[in-house]
């Protein structure tokens, strides 16, 4: 697909992954993005490494995550973090968003978003149980909350989208859909002039 890509001109690509294999595909994000606007984005719940394996234990560990962030970043790709799934009481503290933030923007990204968990029935299955097992005091609170629409609505995601403003603030870090390209260093300039 990626080939296919680099064969074409004027689209906007996307990628949004948990996946640090991405990194063996940079020489193709290139071809591509000579042509196309390229944007990756790394999904990091949390930068807790205990945490992480709890909830995503089939993922790569937060750290392959940001080392991809990097490489790529290095690549002169753009490249951002997403933490995402927020989920309430358990990842969406301030302290736990801005870490993830911060490890991002350490590692090269240029954009920080994150996104309030949402459970359509087919997720809630497998959700619900996990929330039993790993987290029974939440789990009614979830039931209560999520049981008759996939999507959180009011004060909350309103509260945790002004928090990752604000984290975005104090890290430098643009929204996902605004993210640009810092100017290359001067010897990367000069070398395009010939």
């Amino acid at each position: 697909m990626l080939e296919i890509l680099a064969s074409t001109a004027g689209r906007k690509v996307y990628l949004t992954t948990k996946s640090d294999m991405v990194t063996r595909d940079i020489d193709l994000w290139l071809a591509v993005s000579k042509k196309n606007e390229v944007s990756i984005s790394m999904t990091v719940t949390t930068t807790d490494h205990v945490m992480a394996r709890l909830l995503e234990p089939y993922a790569p560990r937060p750290d392959l995550r940001l080392a991809a962030v990097r490489s790529l970043r290095e690549a002169r790709l753009r490249v951002g973090v997403i933490a995402s799934p927020v989920l309430p009481l358990i990842t969406d503290s301030e302290e736990n968003l801005e870490a993830v933030a911060k490890a991002g923007a350490a590692a090269g990204a240029v954009s920080f978003s994150a996104h309030v968990l949402f459970l359509k029935p087919c997720s809630q299955r497998v959700f619900f149980p996990f929330l039993e097992e790993q987290f029974p005091h939440l789990a009614a609170r979830y039931r209560a909350n999520y049981e008759h629409d996939a999507y959180l609505r009011g004060s909350y995601p309103a509260r945790i989208r002004k928090l990752v403003q604000e984290i975005r603030e104090r890290t430098g870090l643009a929204p996902r859909d605004v993210a640009e390209l810092p100017p290359p260093p001067a010897e990367l300039e000069q070398m395009r002039l010939f």
